[in-house]
């Protein structure tokens, strides 16, 4: 990348665990922005992978802009019904056929689909209460200018209908960044933020599921640090099925606020711990977090991709963070993804390097070499980084940079999860 547009600098911030204020969120697998970003990503990756098996690259999808629309159902204590399915929205784009191929991109989105659904939402008969809409289209996006005559040359015209071999994705280390945008990445996570993650997936391991099969997967955990005060906010579903009454229901709230209290301390015995859960149920109007599924989406909440947690499992609202939804972009160009993959890389060994709290900035510029960003910049908190330290610093960034090929295949093979 070119030296000048790359900056490595330290500043005078804290360490997050020490500052007077933090605030985290994570959504848990049930939610239904989680669903849709794991739908999504889950998606492209399996598309990725059906093109590089059967032509050896990955053509151009973008599937970043599916939406879930809630289903109405009707509950009890000890049951319910669904009324109303639970509808999946592919505002997509897909290269539908190549090399006189017809590509089934739909049966791998019901596929993906129907798996995911069926490990994160068990009780949900798919068959009946789940539709997916196909909105997908071909069109080429902005850049297609005709001439006169009604030709042109610009081959995005060719980019999702039936591409020629020669404007299929082809990937090297040239490739040009599809958006100018900017992504922002940081390590280590903090220790409220570790705390979210914990909790969450504490409540929804199998084993746990296994002893207490009540608790829904539609789980939120909000968690609040003052100086050494955490409080900690939970939204649990409970399952009808498995709550028979409401006194079994308000046994088990207390339950797990002490489960989640001593699970706390245990690990982060440092801090003030306290735990509120459903805070908005009300027994008085029959008002109970209890759903047939164990998520909100059965009974009329949406999900939308990139509302939820960030590429890192959570949502750091007292960090820097990007806005960028990263799932369901194309793994190849879309910087949107790539790059957050990257600076995640970059940002995690820096740290293990050199052991300081590090973000990282990268900017793109549309039209632009993916290796050759717009802007890079390292920010390395609490001390000054030693000049042997930025050196080494650059060298982590340009090397990360110089072969993006990598990180995609990482992304493709599952082991870069950015949900």
């Amino acid at each position: 990348m070119d030296k000048k547009n790359l900056l490595v600098y330290s500043s005078g911030t804290p360490n997050i665990n020490n500052t007077e204020f933090e605030i985290v969120e994570r959504k848990g697998i049930g939610h239904p922005d989680t669903l849709c970003d794991m739908i999504a990503e889950k998606v492209s990756r399996e598309y990725s992978q059906y093109c590089l098996k059967k032509y050896g690259i990955i053509l151009r999808h973008m599937v970043d802009k599916i939406a879930l629309s809630g289903g109405a159902t009707k509950v009890k204590f000890g049951g319910g019904e669904m009324q109303k399915p639970i509808r999946l929205y592919l505002n997509c784009r897909f290269t539908r056929a190549y090399q006189q191929e017809v590509i089934p991109y739909l049966d791998i989105v019901k596929d993906t689909a129907y798996k995911h659904f069926g490990d994160a939402l068990p009780l949900l008969d798919l068959n009946q209460w789940l539709v997916i809409v196909d909105n997908t289209h071909f069109a080429p996006g902005p850049g297609v200018v005709y001439e006169a005559d009604g030709t042109t040359r610009n081959e995005r015209q060719f980019f999702f209908e039936i591409p020629k071999k020669e404007f299929a994705v082809f990937h090297d280390n040239s490739f040009r960044s599809n958006d100018t945008s900017t992504v922002v990445a940081y390590s280590p996570l903090s220790d409220i933020e570790k705390i979210v993650m914990l909790v969450e997936t504490r409540l929804n391991g199998k084993d746990f599921k296994k002893i207490h099969p009540y608790v829904g997967t539609d789980i939120k955990v909000m968690a609040r640090r003052i100086k050494k005060r955490v409080d900690i906010t939970v939204c649990t579903p409970f399952i009808a099925a498995y709550t028979p009454n409401k006194e079994f229901y308000t046994e088990k709230i207390k339950f797990l606020k002490e489960f989640i209290e001593e699970l706390v301390i245990s690990n982060f015995s440092q801090y003030d711990v306290t735990v509120s859960l459903n805070t908005r149920d009300n027994p008085s109007k029959s008002d109970y977090y209890l759903t047939l599924t164990g998520s909100a989406i059965e009974s009329g909440d949406e999900g939308v991709v990139g509302r939820g947690n960030r590429y890192n499992g959570v949502i750091p609202f007292t960090r820097r963070m990007s806005m960028e939804a990263c799932c369901g972009k194309n793994p190849v160009y879309h910087v949107g993804k790539v790059y957050t993959a990257i600076s995640s890389l970059i940002s995690k060994e820096i740290f293990d390097l050199i052991g300081l709290e590090t973000y990282v900035y990268l900017t793109s510029q549309m039209g632009r070499s993916l290796s050759d960003p717009w802007s890079a910049c390292v920010e390395v908190c609490g001390k000054e980084a030693t000049s042997a330290q930025r050196q080494m610093i650059e060298a982590i960034v340009e090397r990360n940079l110089a072969n993006t090929y990598e990180t995609t295949q990482k992304i493709v093979k599952g082991e870069l999860n950015l949900y």
